[in-house]
This record gives structure tokens, C-alpha cells and sequence, in this order.
């Protein structure tokens, strides 16, 4: 009685289409690899800009607050971030137009509060002036 031994590896109508697929595997691989690479840089900018976008919130709000000390450190912050890597042209301008509007009421209130400083001492000297004594006045 003899033994029946199967041969070993696919049939010979089939190994062709094995060594190609076997040769297709390292390139699929790759893809693959490269594919999985590009979505986890895009989510990591994604999350970067969630991020971002969350100190510029921040920041817009300090910047307009009334509180002088945090309207300086919201509009420093806000010049930073507008210069980001991860601020959109859109942003840049935004951040622009924010930092302007904000300095230009800072300016204001400045020359409001410099000019009424400077009303009250103007008021005192034309007093004096008018209800005090005068060199002319001790000559009659």
C-alpha cells in the first residue's frame, strides 16, 4: 500500500496570481502607512487649531474687556496669535481689525481722559485769574 502525500503550496494554476499578490502586499502596505500618516497630521492640525481658536476666544474677549490690565495682555496675545502658523488669512485680518477697533477706542478713552485732566486745571487758572488778585489791582 502506497501512500498519498498532497504536494505542498497552491496549485500550479494558481501560483501565479500568489507571487503577484505577494508582490503587491509591501506597496499596499505602504499606502496604507501613508494614508494612516496623513489623517493623524490632519487631526493633529485640526486639534492645533481647535486649540488656537480657543485662545483667540480668550483673547478677543480680554482684549474688549474694560479691565485695562486684561485689555493689555488680551491685545498683546492677540498680535501674537494673528501672527500664528495656524491663523488663516481670515484670521490674520480679524485679529487686524479687532486690535484696531480696540486701540482705537484705548486712544480714545486716553485722549478723553487727558483732555479732562487737563479741563479742570484750565478752569482753576481762568478762576484765579478772574477772582484773584491781580499786580493792576493794587496800583488803585
Amino acid at each position: 500500500m502506497q501512500l498519498f502525500i498532497p504536494a505542498q503550496g497552491p496549485p500550479p494554476e494558481l501560483s501565479h496570481w500568489a507571487a503577484a499578490i505577494g508582490g503587491f502586499a509591501p506597496v499596499a502596505t505602504f499606502l496604507v502607512v501613508g494614508v494612516a500618516f496623513l489623517a493623524y497630521r490632519q487631526k493633529t492640525k485640526a486639534d492645533k487649531r481647535a486649540e488656537w481658536w480657543k485662545r483667540a476666544q480668550w483673547t478677543i474677549d480680554n482684549s474688549l474687556s474694560e479691565d485695562a490690565q486684561k485689555q493689555d495682555v488680551g491685545l498683546t496675545v492677540l498680535q501674537t496669535l494673528g501672527k500664528s502658523g495656524l491663523a488663516t488669512k481670515e484670521d490674520s485680518a480679524l485679529f487686524e481689525e479687532v486690535s484696531s477697533a480696540v486701540y482705537g477706542e484705548y486712544l480714545d478713552e486716553e485722549l478723553d481722559a487727558a483732555l479732562a485732566e487737563e479741563a479742570p486745571a484750565g478752569d482753576n487758572d481762568e478762576t484765579n485769574g478772574e477772582g484773584g488778585t491781580d499786580a493792576n489791582d493794587h496800583d488803585g
